[in-house]
């Protein structure tokens, strides 16, 4: 029976003849109190599918259904809107706050769609934990899709792991034989998570095993999966562009902005200094800043003047206080008043 439920289900939520995929894209256990899930619609330009009937959940506790209104994901995303309408991200302990569905858009304009679920407030656990995408918040009887993650201390919850033999007899995560199953869910360390690290997965490819996913320092809520090496990078942030050229007043060009990929969370200061040596501007230290892109900006004014045409020199700093390693980057800013 449950099986008839699930074809019926699925085919009200999903009109087009071939199927896409509904897949965990994401898993974020570790937030300050605001763990997240990202799914994502995988398919043929064309297909859709309305989510808000089902529950994104770790099963233990109370769950609700994401939304009373639909909220339609599509496998292509479309131009007319300003997020991506492949994802959406679903706020598992977040009580009171409006989702945001087809009928309200971005409201918050934060690039993405969100929805927000009153279920178990100690969602997600940064231990031994799982995730599914569900018709119900029943294990027991099959799921739509599924992950398992463990921090491997030898000591696996027993809850967790009778969610996990549910999800691996529905085929939705590998089978074990061993005598210790938390070596089949994703490795997240002895210590869990930090807070600015997630569960990714790495491609649209699902095989419902561990090796789907990676942990990434970046998270990336409602865009494609960053995977970034936890290991064995010593850079602590990138640079998009070494030499900016900056035309003032061009509607395009004409700011100066500086894009960083932080590798980790970071302090970062930066200084302007003309050919000759003289600072002329220094940015507030910016601290604790998340893994991620972030722009530097100058708004072309320092030692009691706006800067000329000519060639000035940015030099970046930056320092990741649990690593206490330094990095310091140049990018060469040539700015002309001449158009």
């Amino acid at each position: 029976m449950r099986i008839y439920i699930l074809a019926l289900v699925l085919l009200l939520i999903v009109p087009a003849a071939h199927a896409g995929t509904l897949l965990i894209n994401e898993i974020a256990p570790a937030t300050s109190g605001d763990d997240w899930v990202e799914v994502f619609f995988s398919g043929e330009c064309g297909e859709s599918i309305n989510i808000s009937l089902l529950f994104v959940t770790m099963y233990y506790g109370s769950s609700e259904r994401l939304s009373d209104d639909p909220i339609t994901l599509y496998a292509c995303d479309r131009a007319q809107t300003p997020y991506d309408d492949r994802f959406a991200v679903v706020h598992l302990a977040a009580l009171g706050i409006a989702d945001e569905t087809d009928f309200t858009g971005d409201t918050n304009r934060n690039g993405y769609i969100d929805i927000y679920c009153n279920n178990y407030s100690g969602s997600l656990w940064n231990t031994d934990c799982v995730t599914a995408i569900d018709i119900d918040s029943d294990p027991s009887n099959g799921m739509i899709d599924f992950a398992a993650y463990s921090n491997r201390d030898g000591t696996p919850n027993s809850t967790m792991l009778s969610y996990l033999s549910c999800g691996q007899s529905f085929n939705q995560w590998e089978a074990y034989s061993g005598e210790n199953p938390q070596l089949c869910m994703i490795d997240i360390g002895q210590s869990g998570l930090q807070s600015h690290q997630s569960i990714a997965r790495i491609s649209e490819s699902d095989t419902n095993r561990k090796e789907d996913f990676a942990l990434t320092n970046f998270q990336t809520p409602g865009r494609p999966n960053k995977i970034s090496d936890l290991s064995s990078s010593t850079r602590l942030f990138e640079i998009g562009q070494k030499r900016i050229t900056i035309l003032p007043g061009h509607p395009v060009h004409g700011n100066c902005a500086i894009p960083i990929t932080a590798l980790l969370p970071l302090s970062v200061r930066f200084r302007i200094f003309s050919p000759t040596g003289l600072m002329i501007f220094e940015s507030p230290l910016q601290q604790n800043i998340a893994p991620g892109l972030h722009i530097l900006t100058w708004n072309l004014t320092g030692a009691g003047h706006t800067a000329g045409s000519g060639l000035y020199l940015a030099v970046i700093e930056a320092t990741n206080s649990a690593s206490r390693r330094f990095q310091r980057e140049t990018v060469y800013l040539i700015i002309s008043r001449y158009q």
